[in-house]
């Protein structure tokens, strides 16, 4: 009968298998430590016999370690050949031996990196206790096509430290490429704060969630971004001489955008170019001097404070405030809210709340309604459809401009004229309509005269206290009563009329003062209210000083101070 020795083990059908570590981490192990051969070992072998009793005798000697199966056909391999000499099968260079699939073959100790850049020969001592040399080594090598190859001596070096004697695995190094060097393109890291607050804490430690910073305001010459130059690729070469090319890597930080410029004392710091607005699209910061929030005014994006302008392309809802240097615009409403702006404020529908919303604009305001509103506007107020219930002041014009356009109920004041085709209610709602009047002048003419009004008390108390020391005789010649008092009365009353005669310097100072303030009172031109429709009774008209309160309808009306007899008179309108 006819069968197949084996001088490794059949079981093993790859170098390594993969197992679980115990801490369940994969982890590769040898298969078999028989299964190593050296070039022109014999590998296998058949053998006809006639029982099993004659398998001994057909073991080549000095061969103690073997599989006898029975007789299949095979096929041989790469690393295998037949030897006709001793009619057996032998490894034509030193490998791992295996037989799977019917196939006897060897398998290549050399071991490639899956990138080409690195070879290493897996060696294990044969079961004769033999390792490979250095020129079998190079010859197979040389074989493969490897250029790379990290040279003979480093190979006989890392040889000649493996103990034969010691049946374990050693990877020795045999042939090392150029790694290629990844370029990394320009980037930039922040030296601002863009992240959002989740509120601020107020003194008594609660935390106000309107105030998120979601505006972050820079100013021209701030310091925003830090470059991080860009590193020039250099291709590798693999351990067979073929280019490996470098790739330009993008690292995780931001682009600069618009307005961000370099720095003058550093090239790599980069400035805000313009006082504006920090904007992040996609990793770009740029410098914006408008700051442009898409959607609402709300918890999002807390409470607005900017020193340029703001644009809202949905509401400001209840509770929150924008703050604005420059203009504001609004798309849609304004809630319970305030808006504040040195420039123009222009809001897309209206300004509907419970008489908590307040606009304070150094130019013009402009909306479609206003109800419970009161607004404030250094320049005109211009409204389409409607005012109801509303306070409202325009140091120049009120005008309501859609061919329905009311104003009913509230106080409206402007400097010049109120233009409106409907005024009050047939309910004779109560309305004030007043015009002649700027509300800034007379504010600070008030703050002016209540000083004075302070001033005048002061200087009183100092007179009272002359004439209750010193009597009446110390105002008819305050120098010749002086030298006829002691010492101490003397110092005392000089004291006295030194701070009278300071407070009558600063009583002249503020009375000159109030009357350029007055002056500014003059209008330009003679102020008007006119009606283009209708105007009910309930309605009250204030034109400078003179006030009419309407008993009646009128129709096309314009009406205006009589300079003769100092009446409010009309005329019509168109």
């Amino acid at each position: 009968m006819k069968k197949l020795v084996l001088y490794f083990d059949p079981k093993a059908s790859r170098m390594f298998n993969t197992v679980d570590s115990d801490t369940g981490e994969k982890k590769a192990v040898l298969s078999s430590p028989h299964n190593f051969v050296s070039r022109a070992q014999i590998v296998a072998r058949v053998i006809n016999i006639d029982n099993d009793d004659q398998i001994q005798a057909r073991i080549d000697s000095g061969y103690k370690y073997y599989n006898v199966v029975d007789f299949a056909q095979f096929k041989i391999d790469a690393g295998i050949y037949y030897d006709e000499a001793v009619q057996a099968y032998k490894a034509s260079t030193y490998g791992f031996v295996v037989l799977a699939a019917g196939v006897l073959k060897l398998i290549s100790a050399l071991n490639v990196s899956r990138d080409k850049l690195k070879a290493v020969f897996i060696i294990h001592p044969t079961n004769f206790g033999k390792i490979p040399t250095v020129n079998e080594i190079m010859e197979y090598m040389q074989e493969q096509k490897i250029l790379a190859g990290v040279g003979q001596k480093k190979i006989e070096a890392q040889l000649a430290a493996i103990d034969t004697g010691e049946r374990k695995v050693t990877r020795i190094l045999v042939a090392q490429g150029k790694t290629p060097v990844n370029g990394i393109e320009e980037t930039f890291q922040a030296m601002v704060d863009f992240e959002k607050k989740a509120g601020e804490i107020k003194s008594d430690g609660s935390i106000d969630f309107k105030e998120v910073g979601s505006v972050v305001q820079v100013f021209k010459g701030q310091e925003i971004l830090q470059r991080i130059p860009p590193v020039k690729p250099v291709d590798g070469m693999d351990i067979f001489g073929n280019i490996t090319p470098a790739v330009m890597e993008q690292m995780d930080g931001f682009r600069r955008g618009e307005n961000i410029v370099q720095s003058g004392q550093d090239e790599n710091i980069f400035l805000a170019g313009i006082d504006g607005v920090l904007k992040v699209v996609q990793k770009k910061v740029s410098v914006l001097e408008t700051v442009i929030i898409n959607g609402d005014v709300d918890y999002n994006t807390g409470n607005i404070d900017f020193k340029g302008s703001v644009q809202v392309t949905g509401s400001v809802l209840a509770g929150f405030h924008i703050k604005a240097k420059g203009d504001i615009e609004i798309k849609n409403s304004v809630e319970d809210a305030l808006i504040e702006a040195d420039g123009n404020v222009t809001v897309g529908t209206g300004c509907v709340g419970k008489e908590l919303v307040k606009v304070i604009c150094g130019g013009t305001f402009k909306s479609k309604y206003l109800l419970n509103a009161t607004i404030e506007a250094g320049g005109d107020v211009i409204v389409e459809d409607s005012i109801i219930n509303s306070i409202v002041f325009s140091n120049k014009t009120v005008n309501v401009t859609a061919k329905t356009g009311k104003i009913i109920g509230g106080d409206i004041t402007a400097l010049y004229d109120i233009l409106v085709k409907v005024a009050g209610a047939p309910n004779e709602t109560p309305t004030i309509l007043s015009v002649g009047r700027n509300l800034y002048i007379e504010k600070e003419l008030e703050l002016v005269r209540k000083e004075m009004n302070v001033l005048r008390e002061s200087v009183q108390e100092v007179i009272r206290k002359l004439r209750t020391s010193f009597g009446e005789s110390v105002f008819e010649d305050p120098k010749k009563f002086i030298a006829i008092l002691p010492p101490l009365r003397q110092k005392a009353c000089l004291e006295l009329l030194k701070e009278l005669n300071s407070g009558n310097k600063e009583l002249k100072a503020l009375t000159e003062k109030s009357q350029l303030v007055a002056e500014k009172l003059k209008l330009d031109k003679e102020p008007s209210i006119v009606v283009y429709d209708r105007v009910y009774p309930g309605t009250t008209l204030n034109i400078k000083k003179r006030i009419r309160k309407i008993d009646r309808e009128y129709e096309n009306a314009k009406f205006i101070e009589d300079l003769e007899t100092r009446d409010i008179r009309f005329t019509s309108a168109v």
